[in-house]
């Protein structure tokens, strides 16, 4: 089968506990709700119009059932999930402040550190027959690299969202091959910061032109399109409810575009406006937008 998007990622049970105006906590989560970062992205690559695909192992219980269960009901193709015996499913604490709507996340890894290189082999025929790839630096790095190795070799777009950025640090000599081999890179402000050793994102994003994409929350993104710096300012919402899973929305709206033929600038615009509409939502997944929602959002600007 051929898939607009695939995911290689983990999945997780995110634990929700809101802050109240008194920045008290309950001591139970207010929510339980599937997400981890390779399941949002997948579904929002789906909801944002792309046939998608995940690669990911989730433990085989309750929370694994809701997991995929979760990813069906999303029109994700679940036919390279791998649910295994006697492995721990992902989880994470998301403290969400209601008086500043900002998060703190508590990861606790389980299944995703179970990945392993031989994943690659496996699924390379899914990889082969994909139009684009997305993968994180969650799983163990040797994993990381050679799905960064298979995809470079191959001619496979591949976008990577660094959420440990640290594997990436170019105080390691490797790590600069891997970042040249990498077709784009979406990283926050902080992520970049690690990366790169620097405050100085302009010369960060002007060094890898039509590649590094950062996002700076309330102060918009910036970008290089080979010419000069690009900085797009953030889209204004009439409310913020909560920011979590906000890149994960613009990441898997950027590969539906660029899958789709738009030009990176389009799609990173388009991806913009779905995680502003994200954000007006609580928990990561309840309000990454449908095409058609997006459509309609974008027509009203």
């Amino acid at each position: 089968m051929k898939y607009d998007v695939c995911v290689f990622g983990g999945c997780a049970l995110d634990q929700m506990y809101y802050l109240d105006q008194n920045g008290q906590i309950s001591r139970q989560p207010n929510i339980l709700i599937p997400g981890g970062k390779g399941s949002n992205q997948a579904v929002a690559a789906s909801r944002a119009g792309a046939i998608t695909t995940i690669i990911t192992r989730i433990g085989k219980d309750s929370v694994g059932e809701n997991i995929l269960e979760n990813l069906i009901y999303n029109n994700v193709s679940t036919n390279n999930v791998e649910m295994i015996e006697g492995i721990d499913n992902d989880y994470a604490k998301i403290y969400i402040d209601d008086r500043t709507k900002e998060n703190k996340i508590e990861r606790h890894v389980g299944a995703t550190e179970s990945f392993d290189v031989n994943m690659i082999s496996t699924y390379q025929d899914v990889l082969l027959n994909s139009k684009i790839v997305v993968g994180q630096m969650k799983i163990p790095k040797e994993v990381s690299v050679a799905l960064i190795d298979f995809c470079y070799e191959h001619h496979i777009p591949l976008i990577i969202t660094p959420c440990r950025p640290e594997k990436l640090s170019i105080h390691e000599k490797e790590n600069q091959e891997l970042l040249d081999k990498i077709t784009y890179i979406t990283a926050n402000k902080k992520e970049c910061e690690t990366i790169f050793h620097t405050e100085n994102i302009e010369q960060c994003v002007e060094k890898y032109p039509n590649k590094l994409i950062v996002t700076l929350g309330e102060n918009g993104l910036i970008y290089n399109n080979g010419e000069r710096n690009i900085h797009i300012d953030a889209i204004h919402t009439p409310h913020i409810e909560d920011t979590t899973g906000a890149g994960d929305t613009f990441c898997g709206n950027l590969a539906y575009c660029l899958s789709h033929g738009y030009s990176l600038e389009d799609a990173i615009v388009r991806s913009q406006y779905a995680s502003a509409m994200k954000i007006t939502k609580k928990t990561a997944q309840e309000g990454m937008p449908y095409k058609e929602e997006l459509d309609q959002f974008l027509a009203q600007q």
